[in-house]
């Protein structure tokens, strides 16, 4: 008596459309073998793809043909697409049977596999079910382009978005509640003083867990603007269109973090050692020479290590990191908010604006009727086109140039609009900070006092006599703070310093 192992398979998408059932063709097997004499040794089944052979249950039935080679005569299938769709894996996973003694065969479709003709057969019935997953793979992929030049998102949704259907039941995205933090990390960004890799590590303490690579890819993707990229595809150029989903990032920020990114990877990468003991190194100019300050530690006979600031060119400049560090932070504690000129620079901003706003109005309304004039025109092109009066090609080309021009125009539209938000933001969360300098200075990280540092004093700080030099002050902020020295220094009542850190990096949260 002969024995065979039957094989049964079906996909996902053909079970759920077609109604493969798997218990079907093992009853059909089965009572096969049963009226042909064929013992069945073994049953494999298993709901996987047929376009190769890397299937769990398949390899499985081929450790048992090997480890029982001479025992297996046949393997039996209902027919050759539940075998394989793939011809040329076919015929080589065929030829290996056949060299363990065991035939191939299918028993709606058998074949007389010592007839040479049964070839030829055998070549049809592989390559119709091939060119079958080929069809519904251009069809697949065309489908989806298609979707995605309407608008719509068809794979999984990225970070900071759900997948939703909307009203007209077409697959787009709605926010999830990590979108505040992406706009956030866009905003960090775009500022320009902080690395990727920093501003990483604040969205994931606030709760975005997500490694570098995926991080540095959401900062590149335009699906965040409200767009999509549509892949390209036989003649058709790759193009980015209008999604029916909102955006998460304006499109003049996306843009602007995009020239950042850009121009840094073309700078070469400077790997710093910074240390909490020597936030000033880099900053100091030795009070002999004029030249930069480094700083290092010095072990101690007891082990302990001492941290000073010294000159790389010979002098004899060499203090304690400690009281530098120390003198500093009660320098900064001596500047204070000039309260009057502090108002009447927020008085001339606030007239400043409220003039440009108004321009601001006039040129948002220009350019909606410029976008209102590109969407009729592109209009136009569709009417022309499903009236035959103009070719595929030509359509694509003047539709994809006046969608560029409607992103463009959004984008200044947007960027117009978003302009009021960022004054007031500057206005009641920016200047205020002034208020409690050292003590945002005070509980920030070593680089984040280092930004501090640069951004207030665009000269290097000379330490000399336990005291540092009146340094060179940012323009602006030197209109309105004073230096407390000559005057009546302010009491520092209890509790007063507690402030809210501002600072990546800072204690609390951002």
């Amino acid at each position: 008596m002969q024995r065979a192992i039957i094989y049964t398979r079906v996909s996902t998408d053909e079970q759920a459309q077609k109604g493969f059932s798997l218990p079907h063709q093992k009853v059909i097997l089965e009572r096969y073998c049963e009226l042909n004499g064929i013992e069945v040794v073994q049953h494999f089944q298993e709901d996987h793809s047929a376009k190769d052979f890397n299937r769990p249950e398949f390899s499985k039935l081929m450790e048992v043909v090997k480890a029982n080679r001479g025992k297996i005569d046949k393997v039996l299938f209902t027919r050759w697409d539940r075998f394989s769709r793939n011809q040329e894996a076919s015929l080589r996973v065929i030829r290996e049977l056949r060299n363990y003694g065991v035939e191939v065969n299918s028993i709606e479709q058998p074949l007389d596999m010592s007839q040479p003709d049964s070839k030829v057969m055998l070549a049809f019935y592989l390559i119709i079910p091939e060119v079958e997953n080929d069809k519904n793979s251009l069809r697949t992929t065309e489908g989806m382009r298609r979707a995605k030049i309407e608008g719509c998102w068809t794979g999984t949704a990225p970070i900071g978005y759900k997948n939703h259907r909307n009203e007209a039941g077409k697959s787009t995205l709605i926010f999830s509640d990590k979108a505040p933090l992406i706009t956030e990390a866009y905003e960090l960004y775009a500022l320009g003083v902080y690395s990727l890799a920093e501003v990483r590590r604040h969205v994931k303490r606030n709760g975005l867990k997500i490694s570098k690579q995926q991080f540095y890819n959401m900062m590149r993707a335009v699906v965040y603007t409200g767009r999509i990229k549509v892949f390209a595809h036989g003649k058709e150029e790759e193009q980015v269109v209008e999604g029916l989903h909102p955006p998460i990032v304006p499109l003049h920020l996306f843009n602007k973090v995009q020239s950042i990114i850009s121009s840094n990877r073309k700078q070469p990468i400077q790997k710093t050692t910074k240390r909490k003991e020597l936030p000033l190194r880099g900053y100091l100019k030795c009070a002999q020479c004029g030249n930069k300050l480094t700083g290092s530690g010095s072990r101690s006979r007891s082990g302990k290590i001492h941290y000073y600031y010294h000159c790389q060119k010979g002098c004899k400049e060499r203090f304690r990191a400690g009281v530098a560090n120390k003198s500093f932070e009660e320098y900064l504690d001596s500047i204070e908010i000039n309260p009057a000129v502090l108002e009447l620079y927020k008085a001339v901003l606030t007239d400043l604006f409220k003039k440009r706003q108004s321009d601001q109005g006039t040129n948002i309304s220009k350019l909606e009727a410029e976008r209102s004039k590109f969407h009729q025109l592109k209009s136009n092109a569709e009417d022309r086109f499903f009236a035959n009066e103009v070719d595929r090609p030509t359509f694509l080309s003047v539709s994809s140039r006046y969608e560029k021009k409607i992103i463009q125009v959004n984008g200044r539209i947007s960027e117009l609009s978003s302009i009021y938000s960022g004054f007031k933001k500057y206005l009641n969360e920016g200047l205020p900070l002034l208020s409690n300098l050292n003590c945002h200075y005070s509980q920030a990280s070593v680089e984040y006092k280092q930004k501090i540092i640069g951004s207030i004093f665009p000269g290097n700080l000379i330490f000399e006599d336990k005291k540092y030099r009146t340094p060179e002050m940012n323009m602006v902020l030197s209109l309105i703070v004073s230096d407390s020295k000559g005057r009546t220094k302010r009491t520092i009542k209890k509790g007063q310093r507690d402030c809210q850190p501002f600072l990546l990096g800072s204690s609390g949260r951002t």
